[in-house]
Order: C-alpha cells, then sequence, then structure tokens
C-alpha cells in the first residue's frame, strides 16, 4: 500500500485496505529509504558518465520529486494556498480541499524549486557524503508520518476515518514499527556516513524541519491531513539538504 501510494516507481503488488492506512504510514521511512538510494545511485551513475554540472543538478532536483510522483509537492502547495490566504479557518480549509491553483501556490513553488536547485548544484560543487542522500528522504518522511498519527486530523482527511481501540492499538503498533525503522536505518547510515557528525546534523535538521512545518501547518489549518505531511515532507527535505550545504 505504501509502496503504491507515495512511489511513482511501479509497484510489484498492487493490493489495497482502508483499515490498514496506520500501517501504511509506518511504512513511510521504507519508502524514504527506496527513494533515497535511487537518487543517490542516480547521482553517483549521472557523475560517472560525465553529465554536465547544471543538467546533473537539475536532473537530482527533478528527481527527488518525481521519484514520490510529486504528491508531496502537490501538498505543498495546497497549504500555502491555504495558508498564505490569511482567511478564516473554516476559508482556510476549504481553500485546502479546492482542487484549483492558486496565485499563493505557485509563487511558493517557484521560490522552492530554486531554493532546492541551488542548494544541490552548491553541494554537488562542494562535495557531498551520498549517504545523507539517502537518509534525508527516510527522515524528513518519518517525521511526517508521526505527526499524521499522532496529531488530530482534520475532518475531510483520509486519515480522519477511525476510532476506538482498534484504531488506538493500529497507531501505537504503526509508531513501533516506524521506529525501529529510523533505527535500524539511521545506525546504517553512521556506520557508512564519510563523517558522522554532519550526517547526524542533516538527519537531525531533516527531522526539525519535517516536524516543525508539521506542526506550524496544524496550528494554522486546525488538524493535519495527507496535504500537510506532504507539506512538512518537502520542508523537511530543504532542512536537511541545507544542513549538507552548511556542514
Amino acid at each position: 500500500m505504501a509502496w503504491g501510494n507515495f512511489l511513482s516507481v511501479p509497484c510489484p503488488c498492487k493490493k489495497w485496505d482502508s483499515d490498514l492506512k496506520n500501517y501504511m504510514l509506518a511504512c513511510l521511512p521504507s519508502v524514504g529509504l527506496i527513494i533515497g538510494l535511487l537518487w543517490a545511485a542516480a547521482c553517483l551513475l549521472l557523475i560517472w558518465i560525465g553529465t554536465p554540472f547544471l543538467v546533473l543538478s537539475f536532473i537530482m532536483t527533478f528527481l527527488l520529486f518525481a521519484l514520490c510522483g510529486f504528491m508531496h509537492l502537490d501538498g505543498f502547495m495546497d497549504c500555502c494556498d491555504a495558508i498564505m490566504s490569511r482567511r478564516p479557518m473554516e476559508e482556510k480549509q476549504r481553500i485546502l480541499k479546492d482542487s484549483h491553483c492558486g496565485a499563493f501556490s505557485v509563487v511558493s513553488l517557484v521560490f522552492m524549486i530554486l531554493g532546492f536547485y541551488s542548494m544541490i548544484s552548491t553541494s554537488l560543487s562542494m562535495g557531498l557524503d551520498f549517504v545523507d542522500l539517502c537518509i534525508i528522504p527516510v527522515i524528513s518522511r518519518a517525521a511526517a508520518g508521526v505527526n499524521v498519527i499522532l496529531r488530530k486530523p482534520l475532518g475531510h482527511s483520509q486519515y480522519s476515518q477511525g476510532a476506538g481501540a482498534d484504531d488506538k492499538k493500529q497507531k501505537k503498533n504503526a509508531l513501533i514499527i516506524m521506529s525501529v525503522q529510523v533505527i535500524i536505518f539511521g545506525a546504517a547510515a553512521m556506520v557508512f556516513a564519510t563523517d558522522r557528525i554532519p550526517t547526524l546534523t542533516v538527519m537531525a535538521a531533516a527531522a526539525l524541519g519535517s516536524y516543525l512545518s508539521a506542526v506550524f501547518a496544524k496550528r494554522k489549518l486546525g488538524g493535519m491531513s495527507g496535504d500537510i505531511a506532504g507539506f512538512s515532507i518537502v520542508w523537511g527535505e530543504f532542512a536537511g539538504i541545507l544542513a549538507m550545504l552548511i556542514i
């Protein structure tokens, strides 16, 4: 379910059960690892074949969003449209559900893409640790998943359905499953990292960026949703790449 929903890579096993959405969220770190590994592998391949620098920077920026089918970028745009409208809460929630693309979302998208491109190109020119490319999508998605599971969902959110003891048990189990993945993947990143302190800093920045942006959007919009999760993932990846650039 997580592969089919959060990855644009063809899914080898297509199944769906609406009652298992919490467990789908629990697999977000593994989805992030797949994206990170493909992202880092593509970077290595493009460098090896001698891809021109500006083309390499463009492809690396494009792949990060394309590998998830631009889903999270769509959520980022929807949230920017609603939050920057500065309307009352009910009107913001209506704008969030609106499928039309507003001016605020377009302006925000332009500057966000420029930011990603600038930081990725600078990181490539200064040298980077490919482990960081692998772990950033993992941490940003883990933080977003935790926020979706723990925080109050918006009324129109697909995650608002479900209540009672079974739902609470699912959420508890999902958090455990997610924590195990983060520990394993984080430990592997520490083992393979060229320098552990910068990689640890990149992980912390991605987690903090994703978590705080979700908290901010939740307060502005009155609850959590898939769009807000996408918004926080984009900001988490932005923060992780920024930390990679600075360090």
